[in-house]
């Protein structure tokens, strides 16, 4: 098959990702890149200046698109969501562990990178569904203490699995049980009414 006329920028950022996650980056070598991407080595430097350049853009603008909770803000069965919202969460942080682990490593040069600030942006994500399920009084208690823990159990989970190539428990037999040992601390007491005491603001649920 003839190789297309143009190799886009994202084209090249995946094959690049794909060789700094392999190798690292001191042991990256941007002809490897070249050969995966399907152009020469000096097509690589006319769009990126230096090897630097390019492993900032490769780490930082191929971050898989954001985890979104909107929808789930008061509809249906909160349970059976937060079961919903493990798994995709696992196949979020899954994805974004591995380069997000590469860039830590690279010290101060990662501090304020777009890839460095998803962890935050994801816990306040969190934070913002549990209070609105809170005002609405589908749960109960901190829900920066349930946002924590949640997220902490899937951060553990994607990191045994990728550095320790834990495979003992599926991504939904572990959200079933995560969500089961939650509920025992968060579940509303009496019937909820459904109806927020106040009407929060839905900014801030999209990591």
């Amino acid at each position: 098959m003839a190789r297309p006329a143009t190799i886009s920028n994202q084209q090249i950022l995946e094959a690049a990702q794909t060789v700094f996650l392999e190798h690292g980056f001191a042991n990256a070598s941007t002809v490897e890149i070249a050969r995966r991407a399907g152009i020469s080595e000096g097509s690589i430097f006319n769009r990126f200046a230096t090897k630097e350049a390019l492993f900032d853009a490769a780490m930082d603008k191929t971050v898989p698109p954001p985890l979104t909770l909107e929808r789930y803000i008061g509809k249906g069965d909160l349970k059976a969501n937060l079961v919903r919202i493990t798994v995709q969460s696992i196949d979020f942080l899954g994805a974004l562990l591995p380069s997000l682990m590469l860039r830590w490593s690279e010290g101060d040069r990662a501090r304020g990178s777009e890839i460095c600030t998803r962890p935050k942006r994801i816990l306040h994500a969190l934070t913002s569904f549990f209070t609105h399920e809170a005002a609405l009084g589908r749960v109960r208690g901190d829900p920066r203490i349930a946002a924590r823990i949640f997220m902490g159990g899937v951060w553990n989970f994607c990191f045994l699995r990728t550095v320790a190539g834990d495979r003992s428990m599926s991504p939904a037999s572990f959200a079933r049980g995560l969500v089961a040992g939650m509920w025992q601390g968060m579940a509303p007491r009496g019937k909820p009414s459904g109806k927020p005491s106040r009407k929060p603001s839905r900014q801030g649920t999209r990591p």
